[in-house]
């Protein structure tokens, strides 16, 4: 899952899969938070003080346990993550697939297809991820700065996106890590169905923990740096850092959900808030039991009571038509077919996906179990603690099952849309057929008889909404954009999304606390308000209104941003002309012309970086060329259309 969630375009048949290996993970860690004293669940309703108090009193917990640490440090006390240098290096071996994905999280939020309600949400947690890649300033990229220490620590791994990575020779064992490094690519995936448990995810992960203080200070002891972790320490606090900020998302998330759907929805919402909360929890304690851990301990348990039963029954199962997985009982409990490991673990696999005879997590009303009960025909079959051994296995089996989470939250499908609308959903892949380049070929626009300012914005607004998706994906995934052109591109984004430039610093809270951010997006609102136009509430009723093959086929293509990067890169540089053109149009409002001047001098120097590191490879260069070109020619009839009108 880890290598297919890095390569999920050459993998688009995994989605379903990892969709419910989301909803699966999310009623894993609902079933064990429930659990803990100090749960987030304890929060029955929702209000920003009883939330902020939350926060302050886990702050206050780390803090104690932190003075009891230096103490014992103090008093004679060894270092208690690891003794030796050797040990350190496995430590910060054992944890790469993770830290190596600083970020993944937030990796696909706030997109041209996010509803623009929901962008001043969107937009602070985007904030967050820029800061995490170093706001585009690669010496300061978590996943950079990580690299550095395992370098310094002489560990040498291939990037986390190689299918070597995953290789178990690199004996990076640790099962917690891979799994919380796979929650968190996981859950930034399906970004508008799952805004609640992302905004939550994020939360708890910006806290600040007692591991990244200790590993701060004994990694120093050890002459190794420790400023990856004194750089979380410092940035993730909970007055103007990442903790602040993802509290002040959830904040404005559930007051935009109560004031547009009402009370109701808020609530619902805050428990998938909590929800996502608990996830990250889950899997960033040492202590947490995955169910899924002792499910396989009673698995185990049954397999050795199935082949005792089978022993003694016999063929007593002959006259039986039911069927397992397309096979009798008498053929699967056979005892040549069910002495092998591998065919007791497919038996007790398809045994668990077999409704009405078991349904995960309702041992009550599962047949099974009923047939194994006075009145059900194996009555006596099985002990009363055998029957107890299957009961408790179905119902654990519900904190395993997607079904679990899906009927807390009656708004969430059991499954994806099967005839997606790349307008709306993501991720979404075309079909082989779309050939996006051929459309990409369009004859341009003809402009000549035709120069009237509803004429030109009909053609302007579905490139303007739509052309910043060229470079999204390419940011979702952190190692690969750790390096100076992505570096570029994300300098970009952030002035596409109206963020303030914070040179080497960190605008933290001072970003979210802006009232009047300006992007791409809010200059098309306004261009659309200016002109007495019908005000779109999102990308699909921009398209709507003005329907554009050119910016359909953008959108697809930006959704292999592996495949087609040069390309993107080279189309997203030659958007600058069309920015160029509006610039000296008469459809911005003055107000926004400041804004729009310094994001084409931004993007003017990042592409400029962009085309000199793609000069290194000739056929980068040439698809980045070819790029240019295709955007070229479809911003050239506007932009003519926009000097001529003005």
């Amino acid at each position: 899952m880890y290598f297919k969630l890095h390569n999920l375009e050459d993998y688009t048949v995994f989605l379903p899969l990892a969709r419910d290996t989301l909803l699966s993970l999310l009623a894993e860690a609902l079933s064990w938070e429930r659990k803990r004293p100090d749960s987030i669940l304890s929060l029955k309703s929702y209000s920003l003080a009883a939330l902020q108090a939350f926060i302050q009193k886990q702050d206050e917990l780390v803090a104690e346990k932190w003075e009891q640490y230096i103490a014992r440090r103090r008093s004679g006390g060894t270092r208690e993550l690891f003794q030796t240098r050797e040990e350190s290096h496995d430590w910060i071996k054992q944890r790469a697939p993770l830290k190596l994905v600083d970020g993944a999280w937030l990796g696909h939020v706030h997109r041209v297809s996010t509803p623009y309600s929901k962008r001043h949400v969107t937009k602070d947690a985007w904030q967050v991820m820029s800061e995490e890649y170093g706001d585009g300033s690669l010496e300061m990229h978590h996943v950079h700065l990580y690299g550095q220490l395992l370098q310094q620590a002489g560990i040498h791994l291939p990037q986390p996106h190689s299918a070597d990575f995953i290789h178990p020779r690199h004996a990076m064992g640790n099962t917690l890590v891979w799994k919380a490094a796979v929650s968190q690519l996981l859950i930034s995936l399906f970004p508008h169905e799952f805004l609640p448990e992302t905004l939550g995810y994020n939360m708890h992960f910006e806290r600040l923990t007692l591991e990244t203080m200790s590993a701060a200070k004994e990694l120093e002891e050890l002459n190794l740096s420790g400023y990856y972790f004194f750089l979380h320490i410092s940035i993730d606090n909970s007055h103007s850092g990442h903790t602040a900020m993802a509290v002040n998302s959830v904040a404005k998330f559930l007051t935009h959900v109560e004031s547009t759907e009402g009370p109701e929805a808020a609530e619902k919402a805050w428990r998938r808030v909590q929800a996502g909360y608990s996830l990250s929890s889950a899997h960033s304690c040492p202590e947490f039991t995955s169910p899924t851990t002792s499910g396989n301990e009673w698995n185990k348990e049954l397999v050795e009571v199935f082949k005792a039963k089978a022993q003694s029954a016999g063929n007593v199962h002959c006259p039986s038509l039911v069927k397992v997985d397309g096979q009798t009982l008498s053929q699967w409990l056979a005892l040549e077919n069910f002495s092998s490991i591998q065919s007791q673990e497919r038996f007790i696999a398809a045994l668990a996906k077999m409704k009405p005879w078991i349904r995960p997590g309702d041992s009550a009303n599962s047949r099974f179990i009923r047939e194994l009960s006075w009145g059900g025909k194996m009555f006596g079959a099985f002990t009363s603690a055998e029957v107890d051994l299957v009961r408790r296995w179905i119902d654990t089996l519900g904190n395993q099952c997607p079904q679990a989470y899906l009927e807390l939250f009656d708004d969430l499908s059991p499954y994806p849309p099967v005839q997606g609308d790349i307008r709306i959903h993501y991720p979404l892949f075309a079909p082989g057929g779309l050939d996006c380049l051929e459309i990409l070929h369009a004859p341009d626009y003809d402009f000549k008889t035709e120069v009237g300012t509803k004429t030109i914005l009909s053609r302007l607004l579905p490139l303007w909404f739509t052309h910043q998706c060229v470079l999204e994906g390419l940011v979702a995934v952190p190692s690969r954009t750790a390096n100076q052109t992505m570096s570029a591109a994300i300098r970009v984004l952030r002035a596409y999304n109206g963020f303030a430039s914070v040179d080497s610093g960190v605008a933290g809270m001072d970003e979210a606390r802006r009232t009047a951010t300006v992007g791409l997006i809010e200059m098309g609102l306004h261009m659309v308000e200016q002109a007495g136009l019908p005000q779109p509430a999102s990308l699909k009723q921009v398209l709507d209104l003005w329907p554009c093959e050119f910016s359909v086929a953008l959108l697809h293509l930006s959704m292999r941003p592996i495949k087609n990067r040069d390309l993107l890169l080279g189309l997203a540089s030659a958007f600058s002309a069309l920015h160029v053109a509006v610039l000296r149009s008469q459809f911005l409002p003055p107000t926004d012309r400041g804004v729009l001047r310094s994001i084409i001098w931004t993007e003017r120097l990042s592409f400029k970086l962009c085309a000199e590191g793609e000069n290194l490879a000739e056929q980068s260069r040439l698809e980045y060329q070819r790029g240019q070109e295709l955007g070229e020619k479809a911003v050239t009839g506007v932009c003519r259309a926009i000097n001529q009108f003005n």
